[in-house]
């Protein structure tokens, strides 16, 4: 640290803080150049701790409020999705097994399995692809959406 090489530097200092210099005072200033300069440097101290308090000012109580409520509701919406995520992934894998299964068996078996006759095995097919199609609508109405929302 500097030390003062004015007496009256530090009173100097005491004036600009007080802002009330005394006739006595001013007129040394006036003189003594080690006292100017710390006028000078108070002053742009001074000025440049305004100009970071007016630009840095911390937001409003109510923003800060409205953030953080947005924030908890963005949270809870997350729990609530996740399940239907889990739901998407699995109707996917189902999708992708079924596929793999069905071109399994109609390779290995021709288009009948054993031990289904023609009119069991119409129902099994059936039934499997009314259940695709089921979970395949529900998948595309539900990856859709997602993908209606980030656009």
């Amino acid at each position: 640290m500097n030390t003062m090489r004015c007496k009256y530097e530090s009173e100097t200092m005491r004036a600009l803080y007080t802002g009330a210099p005394s006739n006595a005072l001013i007129e040394h200033q006036k003189n003594c150049t080690d006292c100017r300069e710390t006028v000078l440097v108070a002053e742009a101290l001074r000025q440049d701790a305004s100009d970071l308090a007016s630009r840095n000012t911390p937001p409003s109580l109510a923003v800060v409020w409205a953030e953080a409520e947005r924030h908890r509701q963005m949270a809870a919406l997350a729990r609530a999705t996740r399940f239907l995520n889990i739901l998407k992934i699995a109707g996917v894998v189902y999708g992708v097994v079924f596929i793999f299964w069905a071109l399994y068996s109609l390779a290995a078996h021709g288009l009948t399995m054993p031990g289904l006759d023609v009119r069991s095995s119409n129902a099994v097919i059936e039934g499997a692809g009314l259940a695709m199609l089921f979970i395949g609508s529900g998948l595309w109405y539900t990856l859709r959406r997602d993908e209606r929302l980030t656009n």
